[in-house]
């Protein structure tokens, strides 16, 4: 709550400089979007050295880790962007694997969504199919604008810079082909606390128990996860409303 406040008053701070010394307009909603992509990046970057830091004790270990999960959730695309989720389940005993997408807007509603049975060698196998996936998906409904989030840090690191990894070289090659097809897309890493949705859908297909129009008749703990983030995601939404308001009208006294 402190970042988030901290940020906005920043890009207010950025705004009323513009205006008085460049005569430029103020845009609230421009305003709101900067701040919240500045407090995005710092929480993430908090995040990782939160995962680096130990812990003294097993109770210290426990009660810090329980705090951070309720921190941690998935968080929404920006504007009008789009953001695919994207998960696998493995058994290494069987090879077999699920991969699943879900594609949701800046108000946490699934507008898509697929789920799929694979023959893997591999966790990391099952999680580049699902992207693969997804990008299949995107081009195949003509979406744009769209952002791409998977809880695998290796698949992430090198897609980001198109690395090759040897037991998944061709689905990264089908991968780097299909992003050029993709406007506007983007790739992104997160915990697998914020990957919840994704990794349900993933681990019902793996079990045999989700039906095969389920984005639209979700399952129970598909719908309680997605109506719980989705209501998060607008709490969000208006207290940031709410604390740019104050703010812009603190603004407009000083002004005065």
């Amino acid at each position: 709550m402190i970042s988030k406040l901290g940020y906005l008053s920043w890009e207010i701070w950025k705004s009323r400089n513009c205006a008085i010394f460049w005569n430029s307009n103020i845009e609230p909603m421009a305003t709101i979007t900067k701040a919240r992509i500045s407090e995005t990046k710092f929480v993430e970057a908090n995040k990782i050295d939160e995962q680096k830091q130990p812990f003294t004790n097993k109770r210290n270990s426990i009660e810090n880790r329980n705090l951070y999960r309720r921190r941690v959730t998935w968080r929404p695309p920006i504007g009008d962007r789009l953001k695919a989720n994207v998960d696998g389940a493995f058994r290494k005993e069987s090879g077999k694997g699920a991969i699943a997408v879900v594609i949701r807007d800046n108000e946490g509603k699934v507008v898509a969504g697929s789920a799929e049975i694979v023959r893997a060698t591999s966790s990391l196998s099952v999680e580049s199919m699902a992207l693969r996936s997804a990008l299949i998906l995107a081009k195949n409904l003509q979406l744009k604008n769209i952002l791409f989030e998977s809880d695998s840090l290796p698949l992430i690191q090198a897609v980001k810079v198109k690395e090759t990894i040897g037991e998944i070289d061709p689905i990264l090659r089908d991968i780097y082909v299909l992003m050029e097809g993709i406007s506007n897309s983007g790739f992104t890493w997160t915990h697998r606390e914020s990957n919840q949705l994704a990794h349900q859908v993933a681990s019902l297909a793996i079990n045999g128990r989700l039906n095969r129009n389920w984005t639209w008749d979700q399952p129970v703990e598909i719908r309680g996860i997605a109506r719980r983030e989705a209501r998060i995601t607008y709490k969000q939404a208006m207290t940031e409303q709410q604390h740019f308001q104050h703010n812009f009208q603190a603004l407009q006294i000083v002004r005065r």
